[in-house]
């Protein structure tokens, strides 16, 4: 279900860097929001991954806390990268974060990954996911790095997976004429779709799909003209 934001809830809600502190609690969120066991299931992430994103670039990790209780209940994390449109990366998501490890990061890269964003299921809707983003994307501003890639999980495919192929599906998507609760929302914070990655996630919900999905930051400088060398399956978003 997608909420109008409740501005008593988001008003309570407090988005910080993420501190080595807030790993034991992250794992736990994490078990949440993903109905997983960190410490037994594979693809995800342990109070040590956690840390170690704090080590390799804290300037790019973020939680969401809820002040009135000090719960975490919200968390994104992402890492440098180079990117070439002409190479698209598309691997799994475990192989593009090292294996949870964030050993991909590239100190110089001009890009952004983002490596997660998730929020626990009773403040989904409210728009703390979109603080999240945002505190992602001002970080992309301030570094002056060129934008933002990632891979979105079409978290709806699998429901009419049987009906239609992946390709429709997020063409559809993309022109607005169905509502992917994952995709839809980045696209409409200004990402567009790329390329579709096969065998991005081990989940069920996707089918394994994900989408690579490009933000620009229009304000790097100096201004670069964006390199788009026939990889580009789907237009521009016109709401960036």
């Amino acid at each position: 279900m997608t909420h109008s934001p409740d501005r008593t809830l988001l008003n309570q809600i407090e988005i910080r860097l993420t501190r080595s502190e807030d790993a034991d609690e992250l794992e736990v969120l994490t078990g949440i929001i993903y109905h997983c066991n960190p410490r037994e299931d594979a693809a995800c992430f342990t109070a040590d991954h956690y840390r170690q994103h704090v080590q390799v670039f804290p300037e790019a990790q973020f939680v969401a806390v809820d002040t009135t209780t000090g719960q975490l209940v919200g968390l994104t994390s992402g890492m440098r990268m180079h990117y070439d449109p002409a190479r698209p990366p598309l691997m799994s998501w475990w192989e593009l974060v090292g294996n949870g490890w964030l050993t991909t990061h590239e100190p110089r890269g001009e890009w952004m990954y983002g490596v997660e964003s998730a929020v626990h299921p009773d403040y989904r809707g409210y728009g703390v996911g979109s603080r999240l983003m945002d505190a992602r994307f001002n970080v992309v501003r301030e570094m002056n790095l060129r934008g933002m890639v990632a891979g979105s999980a079409i978290i709806d495919y699998a429901a009419v997976a049987d009906q239609i192929p992946v390709e429709t599906y997020v063409a559809e998507v993309v022109a607005g004429e169905r509502f992917d609760t994952n995709l839809s929302k980045q696209l409409h914070k200004g990402f567009r779709a790329v390329q579709i990655i096969p065998n991005y996630l081990p989940d069920p919900e996707t089918a394994g799909y994900g989408v690579l999905i490009v933000c620009e930051n229009p304000q790097v400088h100096p201004p670069q003209k964006a390199q788009h060398r026939g990889t580009g399956l789907y237009p521009a978003n016109p709401l960036l």
